[in-house]
């Protein structure tokens, strides 16, 4: 478990720019209730993101147009009117979200539920949208990769983001279907699609064990990361324990991602079935609360 001490821990300045806790209605298991699931979280939280998955996909999928621009409208004049930021992660599980595939018609089904999501996204009001590569499928990832950018390329040429970051969400250690893409790797995805990055700090983690190596991967990835998902872990064990579970210094990752030019939100999201949402969400509320204290006694913002 990690002490109140590893989890506050930072090593520098504390950073004006920390991000902004924020939780996800994936924690929730995605409710039915789209905007009742949203306007609950903004009880607690002043920045909320909705995914697209379990009952909330289905729902989002059996929307008209009409109908999903109408709950989008309906979700911007909450999170207006009450000053929340929104962000949401497109639906990624199944073959109809891939977007790394060979197969030119698998890969057009993907290019369209991302588009769909990104209009209703913009539409609703949202900061960012977050979604998945795909699967490895034994390819590799010049080919993954590949696949990947002209898929975005496509959902870019096709949609008006505005001021929205389309964000590529990174994956990690222990998960053989989902592709691992390199720093370097995602530095070209970047270039390429002028898209931005979500970093998963679990699945970062899961991958560089906190020390040096981490530190260099923060430093040439923040610049371009637009989202941060985070959870805890112990050493690099894949997991997504309710913050304190674990033992990553979350506090020393987040303010270095802000010293490197990171700007947004930082969301819990993910959760295993050990833990109870109502955990997950009271361990939140007690980091975004440490957060400001530390913040108070610094004299920081």
């Amino acid at each position: 478990m990690t002490t109140t001490t590893s989890l506050y821990h930072i090593q520098g300045p504390l950073s004006p720019h920390f991000p902004l806790i924020s939780f996800s209605t994936n924690v929730y298991d995605n409710p039915a209730d789209i905007l009742g699931s949203i306007t609950d979280l903004a009880r607690h939280f002043e920045a909320v993101e909705f995914e697209i998955g379990e009952a909330a996909e289905a729902v989002f999928w059996s929307l008209t147009d009409e109908q999903r621009g109408a709950l989008a409208r309906q979700i911007r004049q909450f999170t207006e009117h009450n000053g929340v930021t929104l962000t949401v992660h497109a639906g990624w599980w199944g073959r109809q979200y891939n977007l790394c595939a060979s197969d030119p018609n698998e890969r057009a089904q993907a290019v369209d539920c991302l588009s769909a999501a990104v209009e209703f996204s913009r539409e609703a009001g949202a900061a960012s949208v977050t979604f998945h590569p795909g699967y490895k499928d034994r390819l590799d990832n010049d080919v993954l990769l590949s696949n990947l950018i002209t898929a975005v390329n496509q959902v870019t040429a096709r949609c008006d983001t505005g001021n929205m970051a389309l964000c590529l969400e990174n994956m990690g250690a222990q998960r053989p279907s989902f592709p691992v893409f390199s720093v370097e790797e995602h530095a070209r995805f970047h270039a390429q699609t002028g898209c931005y990055l979500t970093i998963d700090v679990t699945h970062l983690c899961s991958l560089l064990p906190y020390g040096e190596a981490l530190f260099e991967a923060i430093e040439v990835l923040a610049p371009f990361t637009r989202h941060l998902h985070i959870a805890d872990l112990n050493d690099t064990h894949h997991q997504h324990l309710p913050i304190g579970e674990g033992n990553l210094p979350l506090s020393d990752v987040l303010n270095r991602f802000a010293l490197n030019g990171y700007r947004g939100v930082a969301v819990v999201e993910e959760f295993i079935p050990c833990f109870s949402t109502e955990y997950y969400l009271e361990k939140a509320l007690a980091y975004k609360d440490g957060v400001q204290d530390l913040f108070t006694a610094t004299h920081v913002g």
